[in-house]
């Protein structure tokens, strides 16, 4: 199936590597094919209504790939049909992934356009592909968002105060990637660890003084808050 990805953004350069194709602008639409099979719109959740309200009459099928956005922001294109497809991963330009590595959740307006997309997506190298309404989608993309880029920043913190300290920030590397492993075995709830797992004031004192003290103020407070979290959930 032949593939047209518009979005010039982290999925859709990813996207369009895998695809085998060059990402469209998706302010112009410029160059965009008129017998690709598939149409994929990877931008920006708040402009996706906006782009397919201007896509042109097309023979194929067209797609968003956001996880907060219901299918009905497609409702207006002349297409075969339209679907969504969701890749549930964390995705950067200068890191390109294996499909293989990328959970897709999809949806379509009908049965068979929900067989082409996964049909399509098997054809380039996607393994993991589930069925999601959109409903069940927005909660999954609420769920990346703590576990991904929540996980980022608090990582960024540590790096942060590291550097700060003179000391190489991949000390923490092996103490991240041990943290991951454990929840192949383990739910979160029982892997945690910590002071605050231990109810252990003084620890959770010193450490917040000593954020006070690097003038991180704000890290401090969301230090507290996830403790007090960490204390009232088990």
């Amino acid at each position: 199936m032949k593939v047209a990805v518009i979005g010039t953004g982290n999925v859709g350069t990813q996207f369009a590597h895998i695809f085998g194709t060059k990402p469209i602008s998706s302010r112009t639409l410029e160059d965009l094919p008129t017998d690709a099979d598939l149409y994929i719109i990877s931008i920006s959740d708040s402009v996706v209504k906006e782009v397919a309200e201007k896509m042109p009459p097309v023979n194929g099928i067209i797609a968003h790939t956001t996880g907060s956005v219901g299918i009905e922001a497609l409702s207006s294109v002349k297409s075969k049909g339209y679907g969504v497809i969701y890749p549930f991963q964390t995705i950067s330009k200068s890191r390109p992934l294996p499909p293989s590595s990328i959970p897709l959740l999809i949806e379509a307006s009908d049965p068979e356009t929900l067989k082409s997309i996964e049909n399509c997506a098997r054809e380039y190298g996607f393994t993991q592909i589930g069925m999601a309404d959109s409903e069940k989608r927005r909660r999954v993309h609420l769920c990346g968002t703590f576990a991904c880029n929540f996980t980022n920043a608090m990582i960024g913190i540590s790096q942060k105060i590291l550097s700060e300290s003179g000391i190489d920030g991949q000390i923490i590397n092996p103490l991240v990637e041990e943290t991951i492993e454990k929840l192949r075995s383990l739910p979160a709830k029982e892997a945690q660890t910590g002071p605050a797992a231990r109810k252990d004031h003084s620890t959770l004192y010193s450490h917040r003084a000593l954020l006070e003290e690097l003038s991180m103020k704000k890290e401090a407070d969301i230090y507290s808050l996830i403790s007090e979290y960490i204390m009232t959930s088990r």
